[in-house]
């Protein structure tokens, strides 16, 4: 039996120094807090650069207006598309940017965004701490129990502070320090929301509002966006400036609850936060899956066990809430705070095989509420049923973008996630305890399965002269690269388009429901195209591993990730030239793990525990856990690679050097 609070803690961050490129973040999966060395947030100015310190949520959204002071969505303004001709007729899609649409185009792009809920810090004698007054610093997150402590010298005095967040939006401070009583206090400060990686503007002072009202609530308004927020605890609690307030008490012992509605603050103690927050993560940590490689010979497997521990933490705070997450999770702003949904199943579809698919399931939910906007996305350009966008927000907005809406790989993704979601509660091999009888379950998903899939069909083309279907262009696939009116059945496209409509039709099916002809189509869509004996990026390209050997190398990933059928001689060879030629520097976090399941499929375990932990800049995993994509700055963190480590780690099994133990796990199923 593997000691899981033991094994959680012994890989606990801890930081000796200010690290502004691994700063640790305290969450609940909608909401989080992430923290400098003093444990709030004192030094933003040094970490904005690297990976912000901030606070963010997955209500905090802000639109701002148009230059025109009106709001506008891609639905209700008809600004000039790009067009293409597809199958004798044309289709339009907010793709090239041109004088004519720029400044619509972008604003589209931008609006809305997550945005920096507040700023809370350090000061003494009503002067801000510089770094320099700081030493002897020593911070530890303890995993286990979500609980941030930071302690350190300041002017010559000891100062522990413990930070946490409750199962609410609110965050738990307290200070234990001799200077408490002698100067030391806390600073609270609301900047106005911006797009940008911070989601902070604090210079633009009169662009919003913040009112300090009688019975202790802050009223935040900005442009059209509301939000509040109390300070609750034995302190005082004074306004300082149009946006900035002074929390002072020789006890420094309080929370800070924030909330998009007025009604959903309430006043919580330091005590009642750390008890949920102990109890939150006992819960995680000891319901479903866990993963020990520790007894293994090979060198690496303390640091395979450390990105596996981190990942699953980082996952429970930054990535298991009512939105499918963004890139950054709930840290920083990457697209503007949007969520790319291609990247949903990459971050999270791992849950449901660990047994915690209770946490995936409150994302998928969104698609239920958005749908009718994903089928008024399919039917601006004549096809059926709902269309998934790549970038978008709460509404499902699609986004003006040179590729994203010509992206199609993300369309069976809510399928995939509901598939492995049932099996993991409703199969033999279950691994959750469902909470629902098994046909109420199917029913309330039915008309997201039906309406996507109706899509995928629609979308396939029939060649009568090769009696079989296509995905035709303009389309780009998982690599995002080539000419999106060249790009013709993509390997990696075609495979999931039939997994997801045979899964759908096996979904309805249960339900009594029959859709034989998407196991026609499904059973006849293209085959890959093989050139000298290889699998090519797309129909007709022959200088996939030349000239396109960049980015995401998808045309192998296909029979790992959801079992599709291939020849096996083809598709070694396909990797073996992966590897032989591919810019591996060019590779995102999560291809590293895509490749694994692919070896790992082919039972070649080694090689998949080689490729899952290669050394390169963009399969780095920092002191917080979070995986670094070199030197990008507007991605201080990843975290597709993160969520893709856990899945991979499903399919991988004990091997030469590898010893791996699990409790609670489903095998990955395809």
């Amino acid at each position: 039996m593997i000691n899981r609070e033991a094994l959680v803690r012994k890989y606990n961050p801890i930081l000796l120094s200010q690290r502004t490129h691994s700063p640790l973040t305290v969450g609940n999966g909608d909401f989080a807090f992430t923290a400098d060395v003093t444990g709030l947030q004192t030094f933003y100015e040094a970490y904005e650069h690297d990976c912000p310190v901030l606070t963010m949520s997955n209500w905090g959204w802000h639109t701002a207006p148009f230059e025109d002071g009106k709001y506008y969505s891609l639905d209700d303004f008809n600004y000039k598309m790009t067009e293409y001709y597809y199958e004798k007729r044309i289709v339009k899609y907010p793709v090239k940017e041109t004088k004519e649409n720029s400044a619509l185009y972008n604003y589209l792009r931008q609006n809305p965004h997550r945005f920096n809920l507040a700023r809370i810090g350090l000061c003494l004698n009503g002067r801000p701490i510089e770094e320099s007054d700081v030493s002897d610093i020593r911070q530890e997150l303890d995993m286990y129990t979500g609980i941030l402590t930071s302690r350190f010298t300041l002017r010559g005095e000891r100062v522990c502070v413990t930070t946490i967040v409750a199962n609410t939006d609110t965050i738990a401070v307290k200070i234990e320090s001799a200077l408490a009583g002698e100067g030391l206090a806390v600073f609270m400060e609301f900047p106005y929301a911006s797009p940008v990686k911070t989601g902070s503007d604090f210079a633009a002072t009169d662009k919003h509002f913040t009112r300090f009202h009688d019975d202790g609530i802050i009223e935040r308004q900005l442009d059209k966006d509301k939000y509040y927020c109390l300070v609750s605890g034995n302190v005082t609690v004074t306004k300082t400036g149009m946006h900035k307030f002074l929390i002072e008490d020789p006890g420094l012992t309080f929370t800070v609850s924030l909330a998009g509605e007025r009604e959903k603050l309430s006043a919580v103690s330091f005590k009642q936060v750390k008890e949920e927050s102990e109890f939150r993560f006992y819960s995680f940590w000891n319901k479903g899956a866990i993963i020990d490689v520790t007894a293994s010979e090979d060198r690496r497997a303390d640091e395979l066990e450390r990105r596996i521990i981190t990942s699953m933490y980082l996952s429970a705070v930054q990535d298991s809430g009512v939105l499918p997450p963004q890139e950054t999770g709930l840290t920083c702003n990457s697209w503007y705070g949007k969520f790319h949904l291609e990247m949903h199943p990459v971050h999270e579809a791992y849950l449901a095989i660990y047994g915690r698919g209770a946490m995936l399931e409150k994302s998928l939910k969104w698609y239920v509420k958005s749908l009718p906007c994903a089928v008024r996305n399919a039917g601006r350009n004549g096809f059926k049923g709902a269309r998934w966008s790549k970038m978008t927000g709460p509404a499902c907005q699609d986004s003006p973008s040179v590729i994203a809406p010509l992206l199609v790989w993300q369309q069976p993704h809510v399928i995939y996630m509901l598939t492995l979601l049932y099996m993991s509660r409703y199969n033999d091999a279950r691994v959750e305890v469902p909470t629902e009888p098994e046909e109420e379950f199917l029913k309330k998903y039915a008309d997201v399965v039906r309406e996507t899939a109706l899509f995928m069909a629609d979308f396939c083309v029939y060649d009568e002269k090769q009696d079989c279907y296509e995905l035709k262009p303009p389309l780009y696939s998982v690599q995002e690269k080539g000419n999106p009116e060249e790009i013709k059945n993509p390997p990696f496209e075609a495979a999931y388009f039939a997994f997801g409509l045979r899964a759908a039709y096996e979904w309805l099916k249960k339900l009594h429901e029959e859709h034989a002809e998407w196991l026609k189509i499904a059973e006849r869509i293209k085959k890959p195209y093989v050139n000298a004996g290889l699998l090519q990026a797309y129909e007709g390209c022959e200088d996939t591993y030349t000239k396109l050997n960049i980015d995401h190398p998808s045309m192998v990933f296909a029979p790992g990730f959801i079992g599709a059928e291939a020849d096996e001689k083809v598709l070694e060879a396909s990797l073996d030239a992966v590897m032989k030629n591919w810019d591996f520097e060019s590779l995102w976090g999560w291809d590293f793990a895509f490749l694994a399941l692919t070896y790992a499929k082919l039972g070649h375990m080694e090689k998949a525990f080689d490729i899952l932990l290669m050394d390169t800049a963009k399969n780095t995993y920092v002191e917080s856990g979070n995986n670094a994509q070199a030197e990008r700055k507007d991605l201080p963190l990843y975290l597709p690679g993160n969520g893709s480590l856990l899945l991979a780690m499903a399919a991988l099994k004990s091997c030469k050097g590898w010893y791996v133990q699990t409790e609670g796990l489903m095998n990955y199923p395809f």
